[in-house]
């Protein structure tokens, strides 16, 4: 995945099997509006997401 692509606000998830059963997961990135890059690998979008909300507000603190 070419994360140095996403623009400011942009995301991306790609799905991808993991493991020796094929257990399903998602890569998942996001570009904040500063350029700041977070990236993650879940078992689904709503739990990348719920933790990419989760870290933009720590980030929010500092």
């Amino acid at each position: 995945m070419e994360v140095a692509y996403l623009l400011p606000g942009q995301e991306r998830c790609v799905p991808f099997a993991a493991g020796k059963n094929g257990q399903r997961r998602v890569e998942y990135s996001y570009r904040t509006q500063h350029g700041e890059l977070f990236s993650c690998v879940c078992r689904n979008v709503e739990e990348a997401r719920t933790l990419c909300e989760d870290w933009m507000a720590r980030r929010e603190r500092y």
